[in-house]
This record gives structure tokens, sequence and C-alpha cells, in this order.
């Protein structure tokens, strides 16, 4: 037999968040590096805003856990010894949350009359802009890039530069934020170049300034993501006639939700592939966001990557049931497993995650909303939920850990649908118990997570069973 076979896409990449309250063990990432090699995929990214062993984070990171120099060397030697290159990922713009809320760098807010609250999940994603106009900052990040790029071999570095949403204030001063963006990103970039490093970058501030984009050096890779599921082709289009290098991102679906979207993530990684394709992409990176707390488990986000990894070598596969029962077959060792994910989601469409966290935060605080108009149906769900957990009980899959974690999150699904009525003063008859469950999936977390920030989730999910 003769076999001739290569991939639409040279670079093949998943992108995995360790920042947003859950820090995976090495074992973890190894066994996911594994999975990657399996699928063909060749490259990795970790997203870190403060989780490793940086100088400017020594009060804070017992508190909120870290990698070690050591850690992400092994995580490289195992990405080399497998044929995938592990490429750094920094956050130095945006999202810089921990290092902001340090009493010693709150100068450098670009929010000056910023008051912190308590609901740290959505001030994560907002409001933690740094300075661009305070020489400070381009030494402050400075010095978490020099630490940073000398744990990797890798020739590129991601600096990130996304969802710099608080620059738009200047507007109101007077100021080019557009120019004022540039200027610092420029400087950030011009400082990795000094390692001998190529960059690459998120696109999509570049994308709302687009007088800025001829601007940007050359040999800048542009990260063009978009996790709609009808996500816009003009914004490929638009960087393809730049001429610079471009890699485009969908999204696995699965964060801000105990499972992967599986309706979102398909017609999003198909779509973005294809428009990739078209356009002279020189690749797909597919990524794993953990916003909210990062409740799914990297099982329920692995029919995302497989997706993505096939759609990156083989632009035209069709996602059939042809193809369903190759992943039921390699991934899930079960010829009921993706209709069993599809189940889950459907079930997790039903609830809200950021909304019964609002609903937490408004009766805990005293502020956000209770979102009455999103209430779950809570008869919906628990019938649902009991066919699943009935279904799924009495089966064994060959690798059953995606079975555990599947039933594992149906029933934390249903346990926030209970919980939310009785916030609201509902009379609820109960299916699920909320500390049992809770115990549960602690130990899950545990056993391939460091803690770091499962208290958080404990906490809500504990106060409002008693309250």
């Amino acid at each position: 037999m003769h076999i001739e076979d290569k991939p639409d896409f040279e670079y093949r990449g998943f992108y995995h968040d360790v920042t947003r309250g859950k820090i995976p063990t090495v074992e973890t990432i190894k066994q996911l590096i594994d999975q990657m090699a399996y699928y063909k995929l060749n490259s990795l990214q970790l997203y870190v805003e403060h989780t490793f062993e940086f100088e400017e984070y020594k009060q804070i990171k017992a508190a909120t856990g870290y990698l070690t120099k050591e850690e992400l060397r092994e995580m490289g030697n195992y990405c080399r010894e497998n044929f995938i290159e592990f490429i750094p990922s920094l956050s130095t713009f945006g999202h810089l949350y921990e290092l902001l809320e340090q009493p010693q760098y709150w100068h450098l807010r670009v929010r000056k009359d910023y008051e912190p609250r308590p609901n740290l999940w959505h001030a994560r994603m907002r409001h933690h802009t740094i300075d661009p106009e305070d020489p400070q900052s381009i030494a402050l990040v400075e010095s978490l890039i020099d630490q940073y790029i000398a744990c990797f071999d890798s020739e590129w570095f991601n600096i990130c530069c996304d969802e710099t949403f608080d620059l738009h204030s200047y507007n109101a001063l007077g100021v080019d934020s557009g120019k004022l963006y540039l200027e610092f990103v420029k400087k950030i970039i011009t400082h990795v170049q000094k390692h001998g490093k190529k960059v690459m970058m998120w696109a999509d501030i570049l994308l709302k300034y687009p007088q800025t984009i001829a601007e940007i050096p050359q040999e800048i890779c542009f990260l063009n993501w978009n996790y709609k599921s009808d996500p816009p082709e003009k914004n490929i289009i638009r960087l393809a006639k730049t001429g610079q290098g471009q890699i485009v991102c969908p999204g696995t679906s699965s964060w801000s939700r105990l499972c992967e979207n599986t309706n979102v993530e398909e017609p999003n990684i198909c779509r973005m592939a294809e428009y990739g394709y078209r356009h002279g992409a020189l690749g797909v990176l597919n990524t794993n966001w953990g916003d909210w707390g990062n409740p799914c488990s990297l099982e329920l986000a692995m029919y995302g990557l497989v997706l993505g990894a096939e759609k990156a070598w083989s632009v035209a596969t069709p996602v059939d049931d042809g193809f369903y029962h190759r992943v039921n077959t390699l991934l899930y060792e079960n010829e009921n497993g993706i209709r069993y994910l599809q189940a889950v989601s459907r079930l997790q469409d039903l609830v809200n995650w950021n909304n019964f966290c609002r609903v937490y935060f408004y009766h805990r605080y005293g502020y956000e909303s209770d979102k009455t108009e999103s209430v779950p149906d809570l008869i919906a769900v628990q019938n649902a939920y009991a066919e699943l957990a009935k279904s799924l009980s009495g089966e064994k899959w060959t690798n059953d850990e995606y079975r555990q974690e599947l039933l594992l999150a149906a029933e934390g699904i249903c346990v926030i649908a209970e919980l939310w009525k009785k916030l609201l003063g509902y009379p609820v008859s109960r299916l699920t118990d909320t500390r049992q469950w809770l115990h549960k999936y602690s130990e899950k977390w545990l056993q391939k997570n460091q803690p770091n920030e499962l208290y958080r989730i404990q906490e809500m999910f504990e106060y409002c069973e008693n309250i």
C-alpha cells in the first residue's frame, strides 16, 4: 500500500489557559501533549498572566499558584520529544489583573478610578490594562518578558496585547488610543526581538484600529481570533491583504461552562479553518480558555481539540457520522461518546454559568444583578439530567475517564439550576446533593491540577447551599 498525505496547514496548534483559576500539573500537560502528538498537532502555547514565578508576583504567588522554571522546561523537553514546539505566551498590555491589583502598581493602571470588587472573575476580564504613557510600564513589562523568555527554546514569543479595553478612555482626553496602543506594542516587539525571537500577537485591537496595521513592524505573525458560530471572513481577508503572516484562531467553546459547546465549536472551528486556508493563513491555533473560574475539565474540551487537529490537517474533512465514528473510536473508545457529549452540551445550554455566578455575587455582596429573566427551567433541567444520569451511570467505557467527566458535569449543571432557584426564594425539590457533588468535583480537580483557585468555586457552592 502506498499513502501520500500532507497537512493543509504547516502550523497546527493548541492554546490552553493556565491562568484563570486552574493550573494543570506537569503530568496533565504531558498527557495533553501525548494527545496532541497522536492527532498530529505540532505547537502548544499556555496562556499566562501571573502564573509563573515572576519576581513581581512574589508576594501573591503562593495564594494564586504558579509554574516553576523547572516545570516549564520539563514540559518543553517533553514537547520536543513529541515534535511539538512549545511557544511562550504572556500578557504584556491588557489582562494584567494580579499585577495591577498590587498596591505598589496601582499607579500603572489606565483606570486610576478603578475600585476592586470581590467578583474577580469579571474584573479579570476588564479594567486591568497597563498605562502605556508611564515610562515605568514598559520597564515592568520588559522585566516580565526577560524572566519568562529564558524558559523556552522556541524562536517565537506571543506578546498577546489583546483586549486592552481601558485604552478607549484616552479618547475623551483628546488622545488617539489607537496610536497609543501602536507605540506601546512597538516597544514590546523591539524588546522581544532583541532576544532574537519572532513575535506573535493577537490581532483584535489592530482590527479595531485598522490604520495601525500598516505601521506594525514586518515579520509579525497575527493571531486572528473569533469564537462565534458564524465568524466574519472579512477580518481574515483584511489581514491577508497586509502580506504579514496570520494564524486563524477558533475555540473549543468550553469556557464559562462545565462542558464544551458543540453547537458553537463545530461551525466555528470548521469555518475559521476554511477561511484561513482560502486566504493563505499559516495555520490554525485552536484556543481553550478558562474564563470565570475555569470550571470545565480538559477532557470536556478534547472533542474541540480533535476537531481542530483534523481541520488543520485536512480542511475538507466533513463533520458527519463518519467523523463522529472515528472520534468515538479513537478518543472516547465508546460508540456513544459524541452523542453523550452533545447531550451534556445541550443540558449546559439551559443553565448559564456566568449568570449563576452573578446571582451568587448579587446575593453575597449586593451588586451585579440577580438576572431573574434568565432563570433556568428547573423541571426541564432535572428531567434531562435524570435521563442522562440513568444512561451514563449504567455504562463502562474503555476510556472511562470521559464518561466520568460527562456524568460529573451533568450533575453539576443540575446542582447549579437547583441552587439558582433556591437563591431566588423558590421552593426546590432536589435531585442532587451539593456537598456530594462538590466533593467529587474537587477530587477530580486535584487529581489533575494544582489546588490554586479551586477554593473560589467551593466557596460559591457552599454559600449557595447554606443560604
